[in-house]
Parts: structure tokens; C-alpha cells; sequence
């Protein structure tokens, strides 16, 4: 779990919560059969570590929707404690500062909203692809950058791939030969906030896929029963994305050097073998860390 503010919705637990409280909303449950879903689901009477965010989250979706029940408020207001902000318990002055925002969400949502969000109609986006596809999104007038479809969730509204991007880049469909000869794809500044630095993987929704899928086409199929992990730092990516990191990574290299450690084939990939994958772990926690210290640096400019 991550927090990236002390905010009502600045948390991994909270943020989740409420996401999966509008798609219930959306499908036509009440507040109140929603909030008996999560509670079920996340049973926060047994988790400590998350009470007061779950609550949060509950609280926040209720509101929202113009049907806060009195049992969430008051299961809130018993989270305003450290026993159950754990989250926050090992810095004292974020603990107190979200105690506060609590305590002031608690006084706004006595007073009901004027108007209770609409319900949205929700389309169906089963997944695109499959797990072993090789597909490739067309990222400029003439040129396709390939990627390996190493994961899939069949969730018939929120169909979700696993795809890691190499460098393969063509404009006539490359043979099996050549994608396995290929690179996986490594960004050494990975977008405005870092976030996809390091050998390029993300989770990619096929909501958000949509968008781009005339764009976006099948050029062959791996059988994959295994491959390597290539980090834990990655997570929701946007497609309609992918060329603007891909001509920031090129721009990059015209005047500097990268700093990937190692080349890892799409024959890698495929094939993990236990030297190679222990490497990248190293290199994970070495990059994990110093996105750490580069949060840490950042929020202290705030306090």
C-alpha cells in the first residue's frame, strides 16, 4: 500500500475503495448494499493496518452518492485514532496531520451533498489481447514499436493486459526471429514523474485501450508458461501514451548514455533463467530506493 499525501483519497486502500464504490454505484446497487459488499470483502474489523482508510473510502463513497448511513459515520469517527492509522504511525506529524483531515471530512459530511453524483452507464471492455500475443502500437506516420502480451484478467467490464514494451521498432512485419533477437525496452527517464523508469512493463486497462486499438495490431503469438520479472515499480500505464516515453527515450539518448544495466532479450524473457532474474531484482530495489528518496526529498518541501 502507498500514500502519496495526507488527502481524503491520497492512499493506495482509500483511492481503491472508492474507485470500486463508483462501478457498484454505476451497476445500480444503494449505498448501503455497497457498503456491505466492501465490508465483506475487506472485512475491516480484522485489519488494523487499514481500518481507517477502508472507513474512509466507505464514507467518502456514501457521501458522494447522497446516502451516508449512520453506521459508516460512526465506524469513521471511531478510526480517528493512531491504534487504527497505521499507515501514518511512523511519522507523527503526517499521522496528525491526516487525524485532521479526517476529523474535518467528519464535520463536512454531517451535512449532506446538494446533489448526489449521477450514475454513469458502464460499457462493457472485455481484454483485447491474450497472454502470449506479440502486438505492436503504431506510434508515428510509418512505425510500429513492438510489445509482448505477457498477462491477462478476463473481468468482463474491466478486461486488463500485462504488457512489456521492447525495442523493436518497424514499419514491415518482423519475423519471430527478430522479435526474439529483440531488446526489452528500457527508459531512463520513464515520463514527467518517473514513474515508468527502468526495463518498460505496465498494467494497461482495455478501457484505456480503446482509444488507440485502430492503432494497435497482432503480428504473431509466443506460448508463454514462464518469464522473467522485471520489477514491482510499475504499475497502471496509459496507451495513449506510449509515444510520447518512447521519443522522450530517443531524445535522450541523442546526448547522454543509458543507464540499463544489462540487456535483456524478448529470448530472456521467455526463457528466465535464475542469474538473470536475481540481477533484476538487484536493480529493482536499487531503483525502488532511490524513487523513495527522491519522495522523501520532495515531501519534506512541503512540511
Amino acid at each position: 500500500m502507498g500514500a502519496w499525501g495526507t488527502g481524503i483519497l491520497q492512499n493506495d486502500t482509500t483511492a481503491d475503495i472508492w474507485a470500486e464504490f463508483k462501478e457498484l454505484y454505476n451497476k445500480g446497487l444503494s449505498s448501503k448494499e455497497i457498503r456491505k459488499k466492501i465490508e465483506t470483502e475487506y472485512k475491516p474489523q480484522n485489519d488494523r493496518e487499514y481500518y481507517g482508510e477502508i472507513w474512509t473510502g466507505i464514507a467518502y463513497g456514501q457521501w458522494m452518492c447522497g446516502e451516508l448511513e449512520n453506521y459508516t459515520l460512526k465506524k469513521l469517527e471511531a478510526s480517528v485514532n493512531s491504534k487504527w492509522l497505521i499507515l501514518w504511525a511512523d511519522d507523527k506529524q503526517q499521522l496528525q496531520k491526516r487525524i485532521n483531515t479526517i476529523v474535518d471530512f467528519i464535520k463536512k459530511i454531517k451535512i449532506p451533498r446538494a446533489k448526489a453524483i449521477k450514475r454513469t452507464k458502464i460499457i462493457d471492455r472485455p481484454i483485447i489481447f491474450k497472454t502470449g500475443d506479440v502486438i505492436a502500437l503504431k506510434i508515428d506516420k510509418e512505425n510500429f514499436l513492438t510489445a509482448i502480451v505477457v498477462g491477462h484478467s478476463d473481468h468482463p467490464t474491466h478486461g486488463e493486459n500485462k504488457i512489456i514494451f521492447t525495442d523493436l521498432l518497424f514499419n514491415e512485419k518482423p519475423t519471430k526471429r527478430e522479435i526474439l533477437k529483440s531488446k526489452v525496452l528500457y527508459l531512463d527517464v520513464g515520463g514527467k514523474y518517473y514513474y515508468h523508469r527502468g526495463f518498460f512493463w505496465a498494467l494497461f486497462s482495455a478501457r484505456n485501450m480503446v482509444k488507440k486499438i485502430k492503432d494497435t495490431i497482432k503480428i504473431d503469438h509466443f506460448k508463454i508458461n514462464d518469464y522473467l520479472a522485471l520489477g514491482s515499480g510499475v504499475g497502471i500505464g496509459n496507451w495513449n501514451e506510449i509515444d510520447k516515453l518512447y521519443s522522450e527515450q530517443i531524445e535522450f539518448l541523442k546526448n547522454k548514455s543509458s543507464e540499463r544495466p544489462f540487456d535483456v532479450t524478448v529470448a530472456d524473457l521467455l526463457k528466465p533463467k535464475k542469474a538473470l532474474q536475481s540481477k533484476l531484482i538487484e536493480w529493482d530495489k536499487k531503483l525502488f530506493q532511490e524513487a523513495m528518496e527522491r519522495r522523501r526529498k520532495e515531501l519534506s518541501l512541503y512540511r
